[in-house]
């Protein structure tokens, strides 16, 4: 009798755990973000990503069928660097561009499997070598400088300690949805696929948080934002190229322009922070 008592309270308490961990996972973020247009501009190429530093005064944007990357500083194009090639400034598969979090620009060449490091004006700095991984093809840092990497072989992804470039997890196989771009901040990883309207979100220690069927990124307290817009004669709302975040600013990329909006932060129904 001793026995089934005992077995009965730990099924109770597993439950009552459960629950607690389904409530923490629903429950909304105290805080919500509004955002702030902070600039806005034209663009002449059909850009494949676009990424801004923290401050928001550069944005760096590349075309991978050309292999190049765009610098922009106050919404003008004052550099560009890649092409194809064999020296430290071409690439022979650029498939991801990012910013590390000192601000510097990361351009990962699949081909070579190199994570390049390069100034804000497009001087090579210096290169990660991920020969270990099969088909490296997205990436992103971390506040902390802690790395990960999508292998597209595997459909995992990777982290390196920002200590000693070690890698220390692994984490995604039969979770992902053939991701086109990773992004994540202290808390959160996310993957999102444009053409599937799909984000995948995962804990920084590989946990699959939730899945949505839309194309979406986090803010730093875990709330979803999105964009879209009617472009063209068909009336549907399309979703951007990219969109990306870098501490509280938001990188929209557009056909034709970019938009960036500084998010503010206030309590539900409070003041702003």
């Amino acid at each position: 009798m001793l026995r089934k008592s005992t077995i009965l309270s730990v099924f109770i308490l597993f439950a009552i755990l459960l629950a607690g961990c389904a409530e923490n996972r629903t429950a909304r973020p105290e805080l919500e973000s509004s955002r702030e247009r902070v600039a806005e501009f034209p663009v002449a190429r059909v850009y494949t990503k676009a990424v801004s530093d923290a401050m928001g005064k550069t944005v760096y944007a590349y075309v991978r069928s050309s292999q190049e990357i765009d610098i922009f500083v106050d919404g003008q194009r004052v550099n560009s660097l890649g092409g194809l090639g064999f020296e430290r400034g071409n690439f022979q598969r650029l498939s991801d561009i990012g910013v590390d979090a000192d601000g510097g620009l990361l351009a990962l060449d699949s081909a070579r499997k190199l994570l390049r490091k390069f100034s804000s004006e497009g001087m090579f700095i210096s290169e990660f070598s991920l020969k270990t991984l099969n088909q490296p093809e997205l990436f992103c840092v971390a506040p902390d400088g802690t790395l990960f990497v999508y292998d597209a072989a595997p459909s995992e992804i990777i982290c390196y300690s920002p200590l000693d470039g070690r890698e220390f997890n692994r984490f995604g196989r039969f979770e992902l949805d053939q991701p086109q771009n990773l992004d994540c901040n202290k808390d959160y990883l996310w993957a999102q696929n444009r053409d599937r309207e799909s984000t995948q979100v995962f804990s920084l220690l590989g946990q699959l948080e939730y899945s949505a069927k839309v194309f979406r990124a986090l803010d730093r307290v875990g709330n979803m934002i999105s964009y879209g817009r009617v472009e063209g004669v068909s009336n549907v709302l399309q979703n951007p190229l990219s969109l990306t975040v870098q501490g509280d600013l938001v990188t929209v990329l557009w056909e034709n322009e970019i938009w960036m909006d500084r998010l503010v932060y206030g309590r539900r129904g409070g003041e702003t922070q």
